[in-house]
């Protein structure tokens, strides 16, 4: 993905305050923050072709903002909901948000709670999760949050058992297409 020059400083603006807040929020293991960009946001960005055309996207289980805040800095036209259930990680999320000025709304919720309001559920063209849970249980997270036409997208590992409506769409990206 191709990311300008004000994009890239947002998404190192988005790795310091990381940094700053891991160890108090538990975001990321303490290992990986020295290698933060290329292992985390990168991977995250491997989903940005699939926000062509999207208008509201949603990532469950945001925790530390991935792989939904690389997305909205890297596509700022898309509004963005970060679905956290754990009060420091929302509080982080508000944060980052605030800080960087970004097109998301933080909502303290889990999948399914947020699948049983109005405002969220069915709602979004894309969800889209990172270590959420196992590829069929993730995807049943999601699915009740797109809308129809829309696709939940996983990032998985090389091995990982996708259940028979997934597919991969890309290395390491599993979809599901909803139904129009």
């Amino acid at each position: 993905m191709n990311i300008p020059a004000e994009a890239s400083a947002r998404l190192a603006a988005y790795a310091e305050l990381v940094r700053a807040w891991a160890l108090r929020t538990d975001l990321i293991a303490r290992g990986d923050l020295d290698r933060f960009e290329d292992r985390h946001i990168a991977d995250s960005l491997r989903l940005g072709p699939l926000l062509a055309g999207v208008s509201r996207a949603v990532d469950v289980g945001s925790g530390g903002g991935l792989p939904g805040i690389p997305l909205a800095i890297a596509e700022p036209s898309v509004a963005w909901t970060l679905l956290e259930p754990r009060g420091k990680r929302a509080a982080f999320l508000d944060e980052v948000v605030r800080t960087l000025e970004l097109r998301c709304e933080v909502v303290r919720a889990t999948a399914q709670q947020a699948a049983r309001d109005p405002r969220l559920g069915a709602g979004h063209d894309v969800a889209v999760a990172r270590a959420l849970a196992p590829p069929a249980e993730a995807f049943e997270l999601l699915m009740p949050l797109v809308a129809a036409g829309g696709r939940a997208a996983l990032l998985v590992g090389r091995d990982a058992l996708l259940p028979p409506e997934a597919e991969l769409w890309a290395e390491g990206v599993a979809i599901v297409e909803a139904p129009q």
